[in-house]
């Protein structure tokens, strides 16, 4: 999408001397409200301070329709839209998939009643809130002051967005220069910049110089984040206990606590710091879908089927909800036993299910398990030749449920569509040792462990030797040879995100090496977005991103 630009265009001569000009007759707002008489009187309090280009929009779905089609310079967003998603789940579908800019403006309107609810679940935060009722004066006011501190990150917003990150940085360093009042915010802004770079040494320094002026929440915890990427996991989490103990409500330090406890091994101390998480803000998906995650790992079954089922039932219209939130439902109702819950999750959620190929490959695998605990294997075998179906077709989806599949396979002897299930997984996991402990328990559980230990070496042997020789050859400079070895890799293990960086790597190595290959650079292109799909914030995506954006520049093969 192109810039919404209306208030950063050249400002009118009378008015260039003006920094604080704003043409609100050339905004183009979009308020977005269930109810008919709501939605006027927003435009005529717009109205009242010159804003006359307003598009309107009853629920979440006409404002997609919307900004799909056209770009908005502010939203004006009800929580509350009636059936279907909330305001937030709105801005996250918006703000996720990249349909609006750095530039536009989202305010969130909720009643009083409300607004501590909204604020504590916000997984992505908007620019403001308004409370109802409001006048015009002090909406005008908090939209001078949102549209002003934008206007100031111009520059800065300009070149991320084009993906240029170092010139982004510099952009920081001039703002905070020509615009003292929002050296903070530069501030902020230049943390994150730094951590989506990987140069975590330099985040750890700039967020010890902000608490120095002033001990920030954001800035403490940007501390602790920067010393947990450096894997220095015993002062990110004595940051984070200290945080916590100040202000016990900033549940993003939770969720980083958990990771850092996660890298030292602790389950249990993860799990706890989810849970005290998830106490203040039940109705964040993700941090549901963590929880489920790793109380399921640490064999709480209870804790798990609680996660998975909130994250169902409060994530409804969210776009972070998944077929396989499903599964792992249903896969925790199986260990427990608790078959009648399996067959009612299935039947609430069979339309949804439905709408997929992933999600009928979901219901397959998860009817399997169901009969064949309850011992019906006619109708196990009819559940295993429908997901054998559309893995045929290409279908594939959350490796977990993909050895769930291969364990009732096994327990129905089909064990060569076992052993390539499994053979598959591994293959593009060949460093998750959780996936392959749990490969090798299938194997335990049948009896045929001799039979697993040689499936998982052959697989990810064959990757891992390929993987290596790429890496191997690159450092010597046969760069030729290296993306000859990674591409096959990655043909093999198409779904492993860390071969593919590697093959991305060397491709752009091999182009400083040899020079303009616009088929490699293609190939390139279409990896990493790859990557980003599999592993979106890995640390490497961004130095991969500007390499590409550098060989593209160099020869002049500029995207939009």
């Amino acid at each position: 999408m192109s810039l919404p630009s209306a208030f950063i265009k050249n400002v009118p001569a009378s008015a260039s001397a003006n920094e604080s000009f704003i043409d609100y007759a050339s905004l183009r707002a979009l308020v977005v409200d269930d109810y008919p008489g709501m939605r006027n009187a927003l435009r005529l309090t717009l109205s009242n301070f010159g804003v006359v280009k307003v598009q309107l929009a009853a629920n979440a779905a006409e404002a997609l329709f919307h900004v799909k089609n056209k770009d908005f310079d502010f939203i004006l967003c009800d929580f509350n839209l009636g059936d279907g998603r909330d305001g937030q789940q709105l801005l996250e579908e918006l703000r996720h998939g990249n349909l609006i800019s750095l530039e536009t403006v989202f305010m969130m309107v909720t009643a009083e009643s409300y607004y501590e609810k909204v604020v504590a679940t916000a997984e992505l935060a908007p620019d403001d809130y308004m409370i109802k009722p409001f006048s015009a004066e002090i909406l005008r006011s908090r939209l001078d002051n949102i549209l002003l501190r934008k206007r100031a990150f111009r520059e800065v917003y300009r070149h991320f967005m084009a993906q240029d990150l170092e010139s982004a940085l510099v952009a920081c360093d001039e703002m905070m220069r020509n615009h003292p009042k929002y050296v903070v915010d530069a501030l902020r802004f230049k943390g994150e910049l730094l951590v989506t770079l990987g140069r975590f040494d330099e985040a750890e320094a700039l967020y010890k110089q902000v608490i120095a002026m002033r001990a920030i929440p954001w800035a403490r915890l940007g501390l602790a984040r920067s010393l947990h990427l450096q894997k220095k996991e015993e002062p990110a989490e004595e940051e984070l206990r200290d945080v916590l103990e100040h202000a016990p409500s900033m549940v993003a330090a939770y969720d980083l606590l958990a990771d850092v406890c996660l890298a030292k091994k602790d389950g249990a101390a993860a799990q706890a710091a989810l849970e005290k998480g998830v106490a203040i803000s039940g109705k964040t998906v993700r941090r549901q879908q963590k929880l489920g995650e790793v109380a399921y790992g640490n064999g709480d079954l209870d804790v798990a089927r609680t996660a998975y089922t909130n994250t169902l039932e409060k994530g409804r219209h969210s776009i972070f909800v998944t077929p396989a939130d499903l599964g792992n439902l249903c896969r925790v109702q199986v260990e427990q036993g608790d078959l009648k819950a399996v067959a009612d999750t299935l039947k609430k959620n069979k339309s949804s299910l439905q709408g997929s190929p992933e999600g009928k490959l979901v219901m397959a695998v998860s009817q399997s398990m169901m009969h064949n605990q309850a011992g019906n294997l006619q109708e196990a075998v009819k559940a295993l030749d429908e997901a054998a179906g559309l893995r045929s077709e290409g279908t594939r989806c959350d490796p977990q449920m993909m050895l769930d599949l291969a364990g009732v396979c096994m327990a129905n002897g089909r064990e060569g569509e076992a052993d390539g299930i499994v053979s598959e997984v591994a293959r593009n996991a060949h460093d998750s040792e959780s996936l392959l402990a749990k490969a090798r328990k299938i194997y335990d559980d049948a009896g045929r462990s001799d039979a697993g230990a040689a499936v998982l070496a052959s697989a990810t042997a064959d990757v891992r030797k390929l993987n290596n020789e790429g890496v191997v050859l690159a450092q010597k400079g046969d760069y030729k040879t290296a993306v000859e070895k990674l591409l096959t890799a990655c043909g093999e293990a198409p779904y492993n995100p860390r071969i593919i960086m590697n093959a991305v790597w060397v491709i752009l190595k091999y182009i400083d090496q040899v020079g303009m290959d616009e088929n490699m650079i293609n190939i390139a292109r279409k990896h990493l977005a790859e990557a980003e799909r599999q592993a979106p914030g890995h640390s490497r995506i961004s130095g991969l991103r500007l390499h590409l954006k550098e060989v593209e520049t160099r020869f002049g093969m500029n995207r939009t």
